[in-house]
């Protein structure tokens, strides 16, 4: 089944994302206004993220990429359901794997970005549509955490894991399967419930893009 008849099958695209959106918990972030001039009066801080079994920190410099075409009905710019055309530098580009629960609100603390549209360098809305139809071309980015693969070729590209990454969406759907990558804080993990085929969608494309680099947690 592909994930777009996976979501088909909840019966109410509302609903879930709303689920996933309405809800605000407690910032994981940390913002460090303090060094903004460093960086060109950008705002930089901190998520946490998954990798290979491990909680690490995700350092953010610059703010979020999305270029159309696709066409979004977001100001962002930035939507899900197709890859974009426009990247922010040439050469391959490591991917992020964004967790996204549907349907329920899993525990603040097993999400990176808790709070619907408000994390540290990322678009405020974003233009679901293609996956829940046109009244979702602008809503609050989904509540989310992140999870990222060391071992793949393109995330040791261009120096290793720091600089540009490029979003893909796994939706969540089952609270059962939540805490089982909550557990394994993995993508081998995501691919093994995969491979299962319920509870969780296939990958999901989007034109979206985070700047960041990957540091121990402290």
């Amino acid at each position: 089944m592909t994930w777009r008849e996976k979501l088909a099958c909840l019966g109410c695209a509302g609903a879930v994302v709303l689920a996933a959106c309405g809800d605000s918990g407690g910032p994981t972030e940390r913002s460090l206004s303090a060094n903004r001039d460093a960086h060109g009066g950008v705002s930089v801080g901190f998520t946490d993220g998954w990798q290979n079994g491990k909680t690490v920190s995700f350092f953010y410099s610059k703010p979020f990429f999305c270029a159309e075409p696709p066409e979004s009905g977001a100001p962002s710019q930035c939507e899900v359901g197709e890859d974009g055309t426009v990247d922010p530098r040439p050469g391959k580009i490591p991917v992020l794997y964004v967790m996204t629960p549907i349907g329920f609100r899993p525990a603040d603390a097993t999400l990176h970005c808790p709070i619907p549209g408000n994390c540290i360098n990322h678009p405020s809305t974003i233009d679901l549509s293609r996956l829940f139809g046109a009244n979702f071309a602008n809503v609050p980015l989904p509540a989310h955490s992140h999870i990222i693969d060391s071992d793949l070729d393109e995330s040791q590209a261009n120096g290793g894991q720091a600089g540009w990454w490029e979003i893909e969406v796994v939706g969540v759907t089952s609270p059962a399967v939540w805490d089982q990558i909550v557990a394994g804080k993995s993508l081998a993990t995501v691919r093994a419930l995969q491979s299962q085929g319920s509870g969780i969608t296939s990958d999901i494309r989007s034109n979206s893009y985070l700047f960041f680099n990957v540091r121990p947690k402290t």
